[in-house]
């Protein structure tokens, strides 16, 4: 009954409108430009949609050859190339590109469709030419493709690593950056939920507060430290910073590796520290000579010459410090150092003999200072007072299990007469008792000899 009712309505419909009134309807109500070619390529009709797009009317085109059309804008090679030689030897062509510009319109990619139709009484057969305006379709997927690939290129020159993923937390990508901070690979990374990557080792409890607690009321976070123990790279101090792009359905995490930067920053702090302590105990120490030059002294310019000379004293074993590796001092250095400042010639005047023994940074300075005074001794009073008088220094180390090395250190001058008995105890003699008591933690002795002085002295080096 339904069939049978909508055939009978079909042929009424077709009774009331005719076959011609039925077409141009249906011609009129296409929103794409549509052109009815005769054999000879000449244009029968077109629908309102090929004159609204192309600015032309109706009238004006009706009985135009095509490649008329225009002023002969419509005479294009890929046209010719669809009417002429692809269409005759078929009835229907679809998808057939052609991009070309009009000089009122600009330039245009079009989309031809047609369709080639012969009569069944014989009459001239006709062309159906449709023809859908791409130009802004395309431009719009050429300018996403741009897009696509700034954000790719964008991504990938990021130093940070850089995490992509979807709201249900799967990575949609990563950058390189990402891949070589934490040596994982591509295949391994996208599509997995960003707790289960590297076997786990994201399932970070302060990234699942970022991520599911933070993010969504926020929308962001910025510079969260976060450290972690990864089981590829070790222990990692990362800040994060998380964006919900909530247009996309997408989130992007940043993660700064700053390990090495906090290593930095904490040697810098342990450095001004150690500075800071150095510091203050060398303005000790030059007020300390500063004092004791001046207690010494019986007029301004002595008290200039003694300072002047225990200044750069101090001077030249800080120099000695800050060549030596680690801070860490072999104790020959310090008594060459000062001997030869004093006009010492090794083999010569003096010679020195004993094991290799380092000295402290603190160790340094007393027994830099104690052997200056000792020199300065020999020079004024002692065995370099006269071209004949000669210096032996020797010492030795003995290892004693759980309580650091003893040193026996022993200073002998001999060659010029002095007296053994003096009227008053010296300056010098004050500092290398204070200097061996106190700061080295020992003991010393000094004999005058009638041929030379001696000084002996014990101390301890820690291990």
């Amino acid at each position: 009954m339904t069939g049978g009712n909508d055939s009978g309505n079909a042929g009424a419909a077709r009774q009331r409108f005719g076959l011609a009134g039925l077409a141009e309807a249906i011609v009129e109500t296409l929103d794409q430009p549509l052109l009815i070619l005769t054999s000879d390529l000449t244009v029968a009709d077109v629908n309102s949609a090929y004159c609204e797009t192309f600015g032309v009317t109706a009238e004006g085109t009706r009985g135009q050859p095509i490649y008329w059309l225009g002023n002969g804008q419509w005479d294009i090679p890929e046209l010719r190339g669809l009417l002429e030689q692809v269409l005759p030897e078929r009835t229907i062509v679809k998808g057939y590109r052609i991009e070309h510009k009009f000089p009122n319109i600009g330039r245009r990619v079009m989309i031809l469709n047609a369709r080639r139709i012969t009569a069944d009484d014989g009459r001239p057969e006709l062309l159906l030419l449709t023809v859908s305006d791409r130009t802004e379709a395309e431009q719009a997927r050429f300018e996403l493709e741009g897009h696509r690939e700034f954000l790719e290129k964008l991504i990938d020159s990021v130093r940070e690593g850089l995490l992509v993923l979807d709201w249900d937390l799967r990575v949609v990508r990563a950058n390189q950056t990402f891949y070589d901070l934490f040596q994982v690979s591509r295949s391994d990374t996208e599509g997995r939920l960003v707790y289960e990557l590297g076997n786990r080792q994201w399932d970070i409890p302060k990234l699942r507060e970022l991520l599911e607690d933070v993010l969504p009321d926020n929308n962001a976070f910025d510079d969260v430290e976060v450290e972690h123990d990864f089981e590829t790279v070790g222990p990692r101090i990362m800040l994060l910073n998380g964006r919900r792009l909530d247009h996309l359905d997408l989130i992007l995490l940043a993660i700064r590796d700053v390990t090495e930067q906090r290593l930095l920053e904490a040697q810098q702090q342990t450095l001004m520290g150690e500075l800071h302590h150095r510091v203050k105990n060398i303005l000790a120490s030059v007020n300390a000579l500063a004092n004791r030059s001046l207690h010494e002294s019986q007029s301004l310019d002595e008290f200039r010459d003694r300072f002047a000379t225990r200044l750069g004293a101090l001077s030249r074993t800080q120099d000695l410090l800050m060549r030596a590796p680690a801070h860490d001092v072999r104790m020959a250095e310090v008594l060459r150092l000062e001997l030869e400042a004093q006009g010492g010639h090794e083999g010569e005047n003096y010679q020195v003999d004993g094991p290799d023994v380092i000295l402290s940074r603190e160790s340094t300075q007393a027994f830099a200072m104690a052997i200056h005074e000792l020199a300065t001794n020999a020079v004024k009073h002692g065995a370099w007072a006269t071209p004949e008088g000669r210096l032996k220094v020797t010492w030795t180390a003995h290892r004693r299990k759980g309580n650091g090395t003893l040193i026996r250190f022993r200073w002998r001058e001999n060659g010029r007469d002095i007296d053994t008995a003096p009227a008053r105890k010296g300056y010098g003699s004050q500092v290398l008792e204070g200097v061996f008591s106190h700061s080295l933690d020992g003991t010393s002795e000094l004999t005058l000899h009638p041929d030379g002085a001696e000084f002996a002295a014990e101390f301890k080096l820690p291990d």
